[in-house]
């Protein structure tokens, strides 16, 4: 396994693999008892992904990684690949959310679905995919949603993440003017 691996193909090597995850951060990773999120939500989320919402290193991850699902060294070493640094959160408040006024943000509250553990992609995708170039989605959630952070690069659009309170993260995505 490596970092583009996704969570999904891990989990398959057994039990272990998943109480494994889950301890690493319980807040962020116990919803995969849920049998919904545990469905939908291995298959988006890449191994480096895991790591970095986990806060350690990937290496460190990928060596117990691999050690659980009984892959050698050796095997593991040749799938090993350079990542690029996976997109985040600016840390500062970009001027394109600076310049935006109360009213020009859509809002997106997926705060409920997330407290009865349903996914929250749908209705994400939904409002992201709606916005015109300009246009800014707010969203509301429970977590940082750092997958979507590689799907946003993906597309171009920019994104900033805020926690709130320890349970609330305010996050914006802004589609571009071309």
């Amino acid at each position: 396994m490596n970092g583009k691996t996704r969570l999904s193909e891990a989990l398959a090597y057994g039990p272990a693999v998943l109480e494994y995850v889950i301890s690493l951060n319980k807040h962020d990773f116990e919803r995969l008892r849920s049998p919904l999120l545990f469905k939908v939500m291995p298959p988006r989320i890449s191994l480096s992904r895991v790591a970095a919402i986990a806060n350690i290193p990937e290496k460190e991850f990928l060596a117990k990684l691999n050690e659980l699902a009984g892959l050698s060294m050796k095997e593991s070493e040749s799938q090993s690949q350079a990542n690029e640094p996976l997109p985040c959160s600016p840390v500062e408040r970009p001027s394109w959310l600076k310049e935006l006024g109360a009213n020009a943000i859509t809002w997106v509250d997926v705060t409920s679905i997330d407290d009865k553990q349903g996914d929250p992609m749908p209705p994400i995708n939904i409002a992201v995919n709606a916005s015109k170039a300009g246009q800014t989605v707010g969203i509301k959630h429970r977590w940082e949603p750092q997958p979507f952070y590689d799907i946003w690069h993906s597309r171009g659009f920019q994104f900033f993440s805020e926690q709130i309170e320890p349970d609330l993260w305010q996050i914006y995505v802004h589609r571009p003017l071309p």
